[in-house]
């Protein structure tokens, strides 16, 4: 008897405890739910074995909240994989850096990947010399289309983006838009600096297009191949400025440190920037103006070092000349044709 009115006294006491916790009033037991304190009531021994309270459902058996873990453990939402494989994700330059995606195993082995497709098609092109762009053009089938890059015309002596260029530049341009005349439907795009959109415009202004529309690529400038600026600029310090280093890099394999592997960072270029920009156009005919040191590795890794621009030797001197660079073909069988092409009458220059 003494043991049942303690009990009953203590189940009293710790009820007015939630009452008062819940601001007093009886009417507000279930925000001291919500608040938390169930929490309390719920693992009280003493209200538990009071008749009065674990009968009431809503103190002792609230579990919708406590229990809930369809949410919390749902693998269908944390785990998801199929949008991280989804080919239409990785063809969006904006997830395509995603390291996942990249280096996703069951991408990079099928054989329908283009970088595998480029190196391979490098390798079988044998690129050994510049051939003239207006040949590579004139011989398209009809159900080809073709990629060209080249280095932009003739610069003055101002090296910043707003560097433009010269009247040799401008001369330049307008006679190899000349020799593009005819029936081709040609997709214009440069980098952001003023001469490589000048290219653009004397090319299209002398093929008789008055209206043609030039897209900027932020990289079709910049330093794609240099993996450690700190690296790369005290070679360039040390060593006799940026041709010298980059030439032995690509012909003897110097300063690794400050560059990426040629060939799977052309290949990385090729894949990502410039085959969705075409794709995207629906032309017949890219044409990328860009810079030399964008351009210059990946024509020694199409000729796969055969041709000679080995600026750090005495005897060599040579260098990307102006408007020259690559073009690629692309059959309609997927196949690619890679050449060296040159607007002028060298695709090399000597300093």
């Amino acid at each position: 008897m003494k043991y049942g009115c303690l009990l009953a006294a203590v189940a009293g006491l710790s009820f007015q405890a939630c009452l008062v916790a819940c601001g007093g009033e009886t009417s507000n037991s279930a925000n001291c739910e919500t608040d938390g304190f169930e929490t309390v009531v719920r693992d009280s021994v003493v209200i538990r074995d009071s008749v009065v309270v674990r009968d009431s459902v809503v103190i002792r058996d609230s579990v919708v909240l406590r229990d809930s873990v369809r949410l919390i453990d749902s693998l269908r939402i944390m785990d998801s994989v199929y949008v991280k494989d989804s080919i239409r994700v990785k063809d969006s330059v904006h997830v395509k850096d995603s390291i996942r995606i990249i280096d996703s195993v069951e991408i990079a082995d099928t054989s329908v990947d283009r970088r595998s497709l480029i190196a391979r098609y490098v390798e079988q092109s044998a690129v050994k010399e510049f051939v003239p762009l207006e040949s590579v053009l004139g011989n398209l089938a009809e159900d080809e289309k073709v990629i060209v890059l080249l280095r932009h015309a003739e610069r003055g002596d101002d090296y910043s983006s707003t560097g433009p260029l010269n009247d040799n530049g401008k001369e330049q341009s307008e006679a190899l838009g000349k020799k593009l005349v005819g029936d081709l439907d040609i997709y214009y795009a440069a980098s952001h600096a003023t001469r490589t959109l000048q290219t653009c415009t004397y090319i299209a202004k002398a093929r008789g297009e008055k209206n043609a529309v030039v897209d900027t690529i932020e990289l079709l400038g910049g330093y794609w191949f240099v993996k450690d600026t700190v690296v790369y600029n005290k070679a360039k310090k040390d060593h006799d400025g940026s041709w010298n280093v980059t030439t032995k890099w690509l012909y003897e394999g110097s300063y690794a440190d400050a560059f990426y592997d040629v060939a799977p960072r052309s290949a990385e270029y090729l894949d990502s920037i410039i085959f969705p920009a075409m794709e995207k156009s629906g032309k017949r005919v890219g044409l990328f103006i860009s810079h030399d040191l964008v351009l210059l590795p990946i024509v020694v890794y199409v000729s796969d070092r055969n041709i000679d621009m080995k600026y750090y030797k005495s005897s060599s001197k040579r260098w990307l000349n102006y408007l020259a660079g690559l073009a690629i073909v692309l059959k309609p069988d997927g196949t690619l044709v890679f050449y060296a092409v040159k607007g002028l009458d060298s695709g090399t220059m000597k300093n």
